[in-house]
């Protein structure tokens, strides 16, 4: 496998690359420090999977997501950060990351994440905060706010009083430290909770 790394700290490409051959000798790493460079990389080679980070010079990590996004369509990207920050995972899944991934994960997560993603699928850091534990009841009623169900359609789904409906939301809420839907639903996202 091939992979490309994003990222303007030489010490952390190099302890990266050194983990990388570690943990899978057979793959290949390039790494750069600008996202200018990254986009110039990805036109000249075939890689498998881009590791792009939000700190860069001139361009942030977004717009060379973005970029490298519109080169190469096909190319799965990821983002590799050291903000626990829920928002911008969400924004890298907005501008078309397969994940987000901490650099504060253990390397055989991150090889994981890495694997996940660059077979297709993709790899969600959900930051240093655990996702609450939710009832079934509860993870219905997430699922259809998640899909933007407004209370009486998930009254109608669930079969559920309107006010059980209100008391669900309310406790959800509560585990996901929202103070409205639309910010429950992206906490929920940013926890890997509803796609």
């Amino acid at each position: 496998m091939r992979l490309l790394l994003v990222d303007d700290h030489p010490l952390f490409r190099q302890g990266f690359a050194a983990m990388i051959g570690e943990a899978r000798p057979a793959w290949l790493c390039t790494a750069v420090g600008r996202g200018e460079d990254a986009e110039i990389a990805v036109l000249r080679e075939r890689f498998d999977i881009a590791l792009i980070d939000l700190q860069l010079p001139g361009a942030d990590g977004f717009q060379t997501l973005a970029r490298i996004a519109d080169a190469v369509p096909l190319l799965p990207c990821a983002i590799v950060s050291g903000r626990d920050d829920a928002a911008a995972r969400e924004r890298a899944r907005v501008a078309g990351a397969k994940g987000y991934i901490a650099k504060a994960s253990e390397p055989a997560t991150m090889v994981e994440r890495i694997e996940a993603i660059a077979a297709g699928g993709e790899g969600w850091d959900a930051g240093h905060r655990d996702a609450p534990m939710l009832t079934e009841r509860q993870r219905q009623v997430l699922a259809l706010l998640c899909e933007g169900h407004g209370n009486r359609e998930i009254r109608h789904r669930l079969c559920i009083a309107e006010r059980t409906v209100r008391a669900h939301l309310t406790e959800l809420f509560g585990a996901l430290g929202a103070q409205s839907r639309v910010q429950a639903v992206l906490r929920a996202r940013a926890l890997g909770l509803c796609d």
